[in-house]
C-alpha cells in the first residue's frame, strides 16, 4: 500500500471514530448549520414551586435552544379549545420565562421556534391567580397594555440626546405594535427623523407616540382604538438605527399641543409584565 492511501485510509478511520456531533460541527463545505429543536426539560413558577404555577405569575421553561422560542402554549384537557397561548417574556439559550394566561388550564405546555415544536412529557398544574397579570393581550380594563406584543429590550431613555424626548425599546422588525390603553388617533404621517409615526390620545388628553413603524400605520385619524388593538409593527423607517420602537408620553393636552415629553420609562416598566 502506498503512503498516500495509507494515509487517506487513516484520515477516514479517524473520521468515523468520531461522534456525529463532531462530524456536524466541523462543517467543511463552510454552510450554516440547521437550528436544534427546543427542549424543555424543567418548569419553575416564580414561587419557586416545581410544575405548578398561579395563573398570571412568571413561569421559567429551562432546557436547551429556547432562545428562538415565538410562542409558549398552555395545552388544557379538552384538545385545542381550551389551549392557551403566551408570548415570551425573556428567551434564552436554556430558558424561556412567560406569563401564565389568566385563564390558561393544567397541562402539558409546548414551545414553538421557527426550529420546531417540544411539548413536555410532565403536565404543569395551574391554579388560580392574579388575573391582572395574565397575558399582554387579556387584560383588565383600564390596566393597559405593553406596546410591543413580543420580545424586547430597552435602550436609549429620555435626554440620551439632543431632542430625545422618549424610550426606545428595540424589537425583531415586524414584531405588532398594539394600543396600550383605550384612546383614540391623534396623528398618523411620515417624518423624516420619526419615520412612519402613530400618536395616540387618551380621554384624559395624554399622548402616546409610536415612531419608525415599519409601514404606515393601519388606522386613521379619529380611530377610537381599544387597549391592545394592533397600530403597526417595529422598524427602521426615518433617521433609526435598528428595527426598534421610540415611544413618547406627552402630559395634556397632548403631543406638540401644549403638552410636555415625560419619561415614559415608569409606564413602560409597569405594562411590561
Amino acid at each position: 500500500m502506498s503512503i498516500v492511501r495509507r494515509i487517506s485510509f487513516a484520515v477516514a478511520a479517524a473520521l468515523v471514530a468520531l461522534p456525529g456531533s463532531a462530524l456536524a460541527s466541523s462543517n467543511p463545505t463552510g454552510g450554516a448549520t440547521a437550528p436544534e429543536e427546543p427542549e424543555v426539560v424543567a418548569a419553575v413558577c416564580e414561587d419557586a414551586t416545581a410544575w405548578e404555577c398561579a395563573r398570571g405569575a412568571e413561569l421559567t421553561l429551562s432546557g436547551d435552544s429556547l432562545d428562538e422560542v415565538e410562542a409558549v402554549r398552555f395545552i388544557g384537557r379538552r384538545g385545542a379549545r381550551d389551549d392557551r397561548v403566551a408570548r415570551p417574556r425573556q428567551a434564552e439559550d436554556h430558558a424561556v420565562s412567560v406569563v401564565v394566561p389568566h385563564d390558561a388550564r393544567s397541562g402539558r405546555i409546548a414551545v414553538v421556534s421557527d426550529a420546531g415544536r417540544a411539548v413536555t412529557e410532565r403536565r404543569l398544574r395551574v391554579k388560580p391567580g392574579i388575573a391582572a397579570r395574565a397575558t399582554p393581550l387579556a387584560i383588565a380594563a383600564g390596566e393597559g397594555v405593553f406596546p410591543i406584543a413580543g420580545r424586547h429590550r430597552y435602550g436609549d431613555g429620555l435626554g440620551a440626546g439632543r431632542g430625545h424626548q422618549g424610550q426606545d425599546v428595540f424589537a425583531k422588525c415586524g414584531t405588532p405594535l398594539v394600543a396600550l390603553l383605550d384612546a383614540t388617533v391623534q396623528h398618523r404621517a411620515f417624518q423624516s427623523s420619526a419615520g412612519n409615526y402613530v400618536v395616540l390620545q387618551t380621554a384624559d388628553g395624554a399622548s402616546y407616540a409610536y415612531m419608525h413603524l415599519r409601514s404606515p400605520a393601519p388606522v386613521r385619524r379619529g380611530d377610537k382604538l381599544r387597549a391592545g388593538d394592533p397600530v403597526g409593527k417595529v422598524g427602521d423607517t426615518g433617521r433609526a438605527s435598528g428595527c426598534h420602537l421610540h415611544f413618547e408620553q406627552w402630559t395634556a393636552p397632548g403631543w406638540y399641543e401644549g403638552g410636555k415629553a415625560v419619561d415614559p420609562l415608569p409606564l413602560l416598566r409597569r405594562l411590561d409584565r
